[in-house]
């Protein structure tokens, strides 16, 4: 059986995996436009501020060796032929597959004329990562630009905060992280943000960037040129979905499956980052980016190569920022009746819908998250405990236990993927 997988990422890693551990003795080919062994992009951050390479390549340099897997990393898949179950790469070569797996992640979106020009870089990759890495290493880069207040830019700055290169986050937004959080909440992330010695530029659009061939500047929308040693794009990202064009393949936010994280072609699947899937508490079609749901994906999309028939596991929208003077968990919608409890340094806020939990926000003091989450998913009713929920010591006692039991969570259950 020939087992072929479009991307290296962490999704891709773990349908190997899976597989491995579980008897399948087939062959398995991977792809990767990048010509380096599978890393995890969630770790490019700390790789930045501690060169410790072993988070990043998380599965070892020899990961392909170990689990008896063609790797061919750095060679691009430019067509995908689903009826005659074959794919096509750069290099002219032909591949045939029983089973192909789509795990491509996301790709940067930087809609801002001259972002082709020498000079930007992104931090999406390990190549552009290590470019400012060593730049930085050198001592002659002290500031940069990032266009995009989003939770990517905000990650970045803080990131190069720690090796001592000053930012500049350009927000379109009059607050910073809209698309996650509320202006109250980024309020204290902006205080924290300045703390940490970033410029916050809210409602300012990077317009275009400037020079010849390499930039030279950037013009905002409001009529400044700005200058810095280091250009970062982070206006966003987007599933990769180039390879589907032309396929009959659908896709709309990412590409769409079934419970079985099926294609339209059952031996075609998509799985993580890319793969756009129903949420569990909203039934919303999504795409999560989260590392524990790209090695979920990847396990179901393993067990049905098997033959086992297994249908993926409903998530749930949430993201943690690690990189803050202090922890922030952030679920769900923040929006409808809010609860709210406010200190100078903390901020608890829990919203709800018809007596249920639809977000919250958790900054500073996280207590009670795996509960939060708990009573969330379940989607169980809380006017009882209406008054205490924001309690540090809220449990709701041993009636909900038979069906809530105490989970055992710490804000590591919440990274980034």
């Amino acid at each position: 059986m020939e087992v072929a997988i479009a991307g290296m990422g962490p999704a891709g890693v773990n349908v190997v995996k899976t597989l491995r551990n579980n008897g399948f003795d087939g062959n398995i080919t991977m792809f990767s436009v990048e010509k380096i062994p599978p890393y995890s992009p969630p770790a490019l951050g700390e790789y930045l501020i501690t060169g410790n390479e072993a988070v990043l390549f998380w599965e070892g340099k020899d990961f392909c060796d170990k689990y008896d897997v063609a790797c061919r990393a750095g060679e691009k898949i430019v067509q995908i032929l689903p009826e005659e179950k074959m794919l096509k790469t750069e290099n002219g070569d032909a591949v045939k597959f029983d089973y192909l797996v789509i795990a491509t992640g996301t790709k940067l979106y930087a809609p801002v004329k001259g972002s082709d020009k020498k000079g930007i870089f992104d931090f999406k990759t390990f190549v552009g990562t290590d470019k400012i890495k060593k730049m930085a290493e050198k001592g002659q880069e002290k500031t940069a630009i990032i266009i995009g207040g989003g939770f990517i830019g905000v990650e970045i700055a803080l990131s190069l905060a720690r090796i001592g290169i000053k930012s500049s986050v350009l927000n379109r937004r009059g607050w910073i992280m809209p698309r996650l959080i509320d202006p109250e909440t980024a309020a204290y992330v902006e205080n924290d943000l300045r703390a940490q010695g970033v410029d916050v530029l809210l409602n300012t659009e990077g317009n275009e960037f400037v020079g010849g061939e390499r930039v030279e500047g950037l013009l905002t929308t409001d009529g400044r040129k700005l200058k810095a040693d280091i250009y970062i794009t982070a206006t966003g990202v987007k599933p990769s979905m180039d390879l589907v064009q032309n396929t009959g393949i659908e896709y709309d936010k990412g590409i769409i499956v079934n419970e079985y994280l099926q294609t339209k072609h059952p031996y075609i699947y998509a799985c993580g980052d890319v793969a756009e899937t129903i949420e569990r508490v909203s039934g919303e079609r999504k795409i999560h980016g989260l590392f524990p749901v790209a090695v979920d994906h990847a396990q179901t999309v393993a067990f049905n190569i098997l033959g086992l028939k297994k249908k993926y596991e409903k998530q749930v929208n949430m993201n943690s920022l690690k990189k803050l003077s202090y922890k922030l968990v952030v679920v769900g919608k923040l929006e409808g009746e809010e609860l709210k409890h406010k200190t100078k340094d903390v901020l608890r806020k829990i919203f709800l819908k018809d007596d249920k939990i639809v977000g919250f926000v958790l900054l500073k003091d996280i207590s009670n998250a795996g509960v939060y989450l708990s009573l969330f998913s379940k989607g169980i009713n809380v006017k009882p405990y209406k008054d205490e929920l924001l309690s540090r010591h809220f449990y709701p006692g041993c009636f909900m236990s038979r069906i809530l039991p105490r989970p055992n969570m710490s804000v590591s259950n919440f990274n980034n993927g």
